[in-house]
């Protein structure tokens, strides 16, 4: 039996960690039983299995990161500088949270539910690191509300050009909004499903998802404040060849 004996030093290693974490964090009663009734669900859903593991690991946010890219390409084509500027804010924005996330993870430490709950359902890679709150609903967040910030018409309308020292172009009602909108309806119905394929999976407690989603949104929010310093370097670069990079360029008989 002398394999077995553990020191007491080597009892403090591996308890102290333990120790230092939370198992489940407030609410504890709903964080549990909503997860515990969702992984029973998974259970009963084989079917599925495939789908959630792939949406939950890398197809969500690849998705989102899509949806994200074609409203980019929108405002780009439409010529909507400032659309494209505040598009960047938010993706910024969603970087931010995901660094500011690390500082709060480790500060929740939080344990993984199947570190707490051992007998349930999981279809991903069991990790070490904490659970609180979960990177993937921080994606979900940041940049759907990163597309929905463009909705606005003011971000959309084409302005005159010649204060500018662009070729002259006519007033332009706004256009590409209707695209717009049904991508900002589909972002939130992808990020949505992201955070429940992150509970599905067994990978994540409900609050970990919600705090996420709003934690992102938040600092998405905070980011899109710079929006007046993000238009006046829009409308110093659109003039110089740089300006490609936020607005299609204009033909060449323009002028």
């Amino acid at each position: 039996m002398d394999h077995l004996a553990v020191t007491p030093v080597a009892q403090t290693v591996l308890i102290a960690p333990v120790l230092a974490s939370v198992r489940v964090l407030p609410p504890k009663g709903l964080n549990t039983s909503w997860y515990l009734d969702i992984n029973n669900f998974s259970r009963h859903t084989a079917w599925a299995h495939t789908f959630m593991h792939n949406y939950a690991l890398w197809l969500g946010p690849v998705l989102l990161a899509v949806v994200f890219v074609v409203v980019y390409a929108i405002a780009w084509w439409r010529r909507a500088s400032r659309a494209a500027a505040l598009l960047f804010l938010g993706g910024v924005g969603t970087l931010v949270a995901l660094g500011v996330n690390q500082l709060v993870d480790h500060a929740a430490k939080e344990l993984r539910p199947y570190a707490t709950h051992p007998q349930v359902l999981v279809l991903v890679g069991k990790t070490t690191d904490y659970s609180f709150p979960s990177d993937h609903s921080i994606v979900a967040g940041g940049l759907t509300l990163s597309v929905l910030l463009v909705v606005g018409a003011g971000v959309w309308r084409r302005r005159p050009s010649v204060a500018r020292g662009l070729p002259q172009e006519p007033m332009v009602e706004p256009s590409g909004l209707g695209a717009v909108r049904t991508l900002v309806v589909v972002n939130i119905v992808l990020g949505l499903f992201l955070c429940f394929a992150r509970v599905y999976v067994g990978a994540h407690y409900p609050g970990d998802v919600v705090a996420g989603y709003l934690l992102s949104g938040v600092i998405v929010l905070l980011a899109s404040l710079l929006r007046p310093l993000a238009y006046w370097v829009v409308d110093i670069v659109e003039p110089t060849v740089f300006g490609v990079v936020v607005r299609r360029p204009l033909p060449a008989t323009a002028g």
